[in-house]
């Protein structure tokens, strides 16, 4: 995660240009005369920062200083030698001013943006708490700034790699900025979704032609919350304990994150080393300081997105005597106003301004929602759990120097700051621990009660939650939310009522609710809705996560326990888990089924896009047949049970219904439900229509995975193994659009089918396993692996942008230089030094 701060001054002009004389770099490699470069024009002081940094294959940094400050100054500058227009876009981002410094966009997006962010104003408030913050994570962020600064001084605006390169808006960084976007991070799952919907909030105006407003519409508000953006983030967590490891000491882990390969939520991999004090391996989102998942000689911990929730989102029965006031157990309640000017740079170079003023309940933003709007009588607020979260930067700081499980655990308790993640651990002792302290909403049991009646009564509430949202009642004070002691912040879930567990086994999450954290034991108790339901059935994938931990895909050997490199190999193992049930049975029914009639299929418009006709579907029940059930490079079939199970929704696949025949059953959730429907109507049909599509993509119903499967790196098709949460296979390869970044990134053709996830070039890809890591201690020493799928570079020209993709596609683990030893004996090794004050 992270560590934070900033240094005086009022703004970038307080901040050294890159041609200023205060910033000094030493510069030293071990394949180079050394030289020292000094760009200074006044007598030299004595440094503030030193680092040196070590880069080994494939380009990882490990940063080692004589202090955690020279560390963070030597993070910040691989963060800009590597990265540095990531940083400072966000960094625009989050202070509103994309719009001054890069145009309005090309539909006005960035002055929607501006607004939407100024509204929700993590800026203002991350500059307040910086005020506060401790001297350590002060001077973590005035050292990563620095560092960043130094490595933009030494290199110049022409000298960064990316999209950014001599752009006129990369200029210094101060540190609040940096702390302010990691305070950003925090909110992705919370006021992010709502950034689309903020700044085209406005009150009704009256209406000419009546007195006052117009007479309330008679219609129920109708809400679409299927235009959120999905929380299009999402992780494998494993950690096995000494009972279930091959020489029954120590711990494994791994940490799986499905992530974008594009834009800012990518990671870097870095090793951080003060002698004596700290040495920490693992990866960290790009601009950011410290570790967010690693691994030290005594604990290793990875994270998932959690299944709870991060706000409320509340409707509000306004006032009938103004529409910018609503009511609260029948008292009117006024909004505030606040009045925004979002400077807008021209295509002329001229530059006007905009102002917008937007509005805030007590809970925070009002938006402006599909189907609902701002009518006289009704609008949408929500209230988000992380919008004061400084504790987040405090705990991540802590966990840099963390020694043990205990160590880990008690920096959770102490902070309560993960704002929105699952948390899998395991320690050189053997033990492992499993806990969900996301920032949760904390509603009274009243509360609680009337919530879950509306889930049954109410059609807002119902939708709301089948789309990921709480939709809370604002006109009764009963769903404000309670303070209890004990809490990091007042309304929030204290730590000694979340959801955790320690073991000795083996635990695991892969995005479901807390409560099957393994296949041995369910994790039941009086815990709040808002952090997941329990006794509902779980994802493919999960059920995946259970049968490669349990054992029963024989992925352990016959003794059923893993060694680290056992344990390392099962994250690409690619088997399906809808094949492991349902392939035997779908080739029975289809091997009887030659002909099978599908109907015609339209476009939203009507445009016909696959006719209506018989289909021949014997020979691909014989590929079928043929099939071994996985997604790796040269698997045939793998393509055809993609496109046959995209016919069936995420219900369909969990629940009764055209899929399956039975049950699912609480006291069997990774196990049920697992037959075939007796109806095979269904199930035949999307054979048929998944041969159509193939067939109008242009691929043969044999292909293998590897013929469709890609991505593009530096002008380069690689193939990938991998497959989707569709098909249940653990290792995650697929397309997202969770981005915010405003770098140019590869773009996808049309689906050749509605409900089709195939494209005329493919399947391409630019999200999924990212950071892969898997650490060993059941050994007589610490030994750790790893992949970073896109690479250490924003650069699309380097080499570095395309290695680790091909390593991944070639399963190809790289064994990580952790000791001193290990990087001294790494083939590629390069040293730097670099000071700075």
């Amino acid at each position: 995660m992270v560590a934070a701060a900033c240094t005086p001054g009022e703004g970038p002009e307080s901040i050294p240009l890159p041609t200023s004389a205060d910033t000094t770099t030493t510069t030293t490699t071990t394949t180079t005369t050394t030289t020292t470069t000094t760009t200074t024009t006044t007598p030299i002081v004595p440094s503030r920062y030193e680092a040196t940094i070590r880069r080994t294959t494939d380009g990882v940094a490990h940063i080692i200083a004589d202090d955690v400050a020279s560390v963070a100054y030597g993070q910040g500058w691989v963060s800009g030698a590597d990265h540095g227009c990531t940083l400072i876009d966000q960094i625009l981002k989050v202070y509103g001013v994309r719009s001054q410094n890069l145009g309005p966009g090309e539909t006005g997006e960035n002055i929607e943006s501006d607004f939407a962010w100024r509204s929700i104003d993590i800026a203002t408030i991350a500059e307040r708490d910086y005020d506060s913050a401790s001297p350590e994570v002060v001077e973590q962020f005035e050292a990563f700034a620095a560092g960043w600064n130094a490595h933009l001084a030494d290199a110049g605006s022409a000298g960064l790699v990316g999209w950014c390169n001599e752009a006129p808006w990369v200029r210094p960084i101060r540190p609040v900025e940096v702390y302010a976007y990691a305070r950003s991070v925090a909110l992705l799952a919370s006021s992010a979704r709502f950034t689309g919907f903020i700044a085209s909030a406005q009150p009704p105006e009256p209406d000419p032609d009546v007195s006052g407003f117009a007479p309330p519409s008679t219609s129920a508000p109708s809400p679409d919350f299927s235009v959120l953006a999905p929380v299009d983030v999402g992780s494998n967590g494993w950690a096995v304990g000494s009972l279930r490891t091959e020489s029954g000491t120590g711990g494994l882990l791994v940490a799986n994150p499905h992530f974008p390969w594009e834009g800012e939520l990518r990671f870097t991999e870095v090793q951080l080393t003060v002698p004596g004090e700290v040495d920490i391996y693992g990866a960290q989102l790009l601009g950011l300081p410290g570790i967010g998942i690693g691994f030290t000689d005594g604990v290793a911990w990875t994270h998932t997105v959690s299944a709870g929730k991060r706000l409320t989102a509340y409707l509000l029965s306004l006032d009938p005597d103004s529409p910018t006031s609503y009511l609260v157990d029948g008292e009117s309640v006024p909004m505030t106003a606040v009045e925004h000017s979002v400077e807008i740079l021209r295509a002329d170079g001229s530059v006007d301004t905009e102002t917008r003023t937007l509005w805030h309940s007590e809970y925070g933003p009002i938006v402006d929602f599909p189907g609902l709007g701002w009518t006289d009588t009704a609008v949408l607020t929500f209230r988000d759990a992380n919008i004061d979260n400084d504790e987040f930067i405090e705990q991540y700081l802590d966990m840099v120097s963390v020694a043990s499980l205990d160590d880990l655990i008690a920096v959770h308790e102490e902070h309560q700051g993960v704002p929105l993640f699952n948390t899998i651990a395991t320690g050189a002792d053997g033990r492992v621990w499993y806990a969900d302290t996301s920032a949760t909403p904390n509603l009274s049991a009243e509360a609680e009660l009337a919530f879950v009646e509306k889930l049954f009564t109410d059609v807002v509430t119902q939708v709301g939650y089948d789309n990921g949202v709480v939709v809370l009642d604002g006109s009764d004070s009963r769903f404000r939310w309670e303070t209890v002691p004990g809490a990091r912040d007042n309304g929030l879930v204290p730590f000694s009522e979340m959801p955790m567990v320690e073991r000795a086994d083996y635990v695991f999450n892969a995005n479901d609710s807390f409560w099957v954290p393994s296949d041995e034991f369910t994790l039941t108790g009086d815990y709040s809705i808002m952090h997941g339901e329990q006794n509902t059935p779980l994802s493919m994938r999960t059920r995946q996560n259970a049968e490669v931990l349990s054992n029963r895909a024989g992925l352990a050997g016959e003794d059923g326990l893993f060694s680290g490199v056992e344990l390392r190999d099962a994250v690409f193992d690619n088997s399906a888990h809808t094949a492991v049930l349902l392939r035997e049975a779908v080739t029975s029914a289809c091997r009887g089924h030659g002909i099978v009639d599908v109907t015609e299929l339209a476009a939203d418009d009507g445009t016909v896009v696959l006719p209506a006709e018989p289909v021949d579907v014997g020979a691909a029940c014989a590929v079928l047949s043929n099939w071994d059930g996985r997604y790796d490079l040269d698997s045939v079939g793998a393509v055809l049970w993609r496109e046959t199970m995209n016919q069936f929704d995420r219900a369909a696949r969990t629940t009764t219904g055209p899929l399956f025949g039975d049950q699912f059953d609480p006291a069997k959730p990774t196990r049920t439900p697992a037959l075939l429907a007796d109806d095979v109507a269904p199930v035949l049909g999307a054979l048929a229509r998944a041969v159509q599509t193939m067939t109008k993509a242009g691929f043969a119903i044999d292909s293998a995975l590897g013929a469709a499967q890609f991505t593009q790196r530096s002008g380069t098709r690689i193939p990938l193994h991998g497959g989707t949460g569709v098909e249940g296979v653990t290792n995650i390869v697929e397309w997202s659009g969770n981005d915010s970044s405003t770098e140019p990134a590869p773009t996808r053709g049309d689906p050749v089918a509605p409900g089709s996830a195939l494209r005329s070039e493919g399947f391409p890809v630019n999200y999924g396993t990212s950071f892969v890591l898997a650490v060993d201690y059941s050994g007589d020493s610490t030994q750790a692996w790893a992949i970073l799928t896109y690479g250490e570079t924003s650069d699309r020209e380097s080499p570095l942008f395309e290695a680790q993709t091909v390593r991944f596609s070639e399963k190809n683990w790289r064994q990580i230089a952790f000791t001193e030893a290990q990087i001294a004996a790494d083939p590629n090794l390069t040293e730097e030094i670099v000071t700075g004050r």
